[in-house]
């Protein structure tokens, strides 16, 4: 909980991704509605070069239909980054920015059950490696209340 509200984090659970080769490198499968809020990577192996890392959503997983470009977040990892170190983005929405204030942190509002949210690398390093991650907030709707979840008998 934070401020009251439930959070949960969408973890990359097998050890960490290199940052080398550009491509889609993971991908997390929404079991829920929620709304993104920060998107981020712990850097474990020391970067040589810079990485551009996005965070795309996917309405149809397996579908590059609708698929967006950074809309849950894009973060740029800075040349020679030391292991240990956390880089992130945010989401105007969550924090009350004007999103006509700034192109940065305008994502999607809600991420629903059956979509996906691709970790990709659009900017490879040398070598250098990182653990991605997302935070959201999830939402209080019922799941009886959204056409994509069914219940079973």
């Amino acid at each position: 909980m934070w401020g009251g509200k439930q959070l949960y984090a969408f973890k990359y659970d097998n050890g960490t991704v290199t940052l080398t080769t550009n491509a889609d490198k993971y991908t997390w499968y929404v079991p829920f509605r929620c709304r993104p809020i920060r998107a981020g990577v712990t850097v474990t192996t020391v970067l040589d070069g810079a990485a551009t890392v996005k965070f795309d959503r996917v309405p149809t997983p397996g579908s590059a239909s609708g698929r967006g470009d950074g809309d849950c977040g894009m973060i740029t990892i800075p040349t020679t980054t030391a292991a240990g170190k956390v880089y992130y983005d945010k989401t105007n929405y969550y924090y009350g920015i004007d999103p006509s204030s700034t192109t940065a942190g305008n994502w999607c509002e809600l991420l629903d059950e059956g979509e996906s949210v691709v970790f990709e690398l659009t900017s490879a390093a040398t070598s250098g490696a990182a653990t991605p991650w997302l935070i959201v907030e999830i939402d209080s709707e019922q799941p009886g209340n959204n056409s994509n979840m069914t219940l079973t008998a």
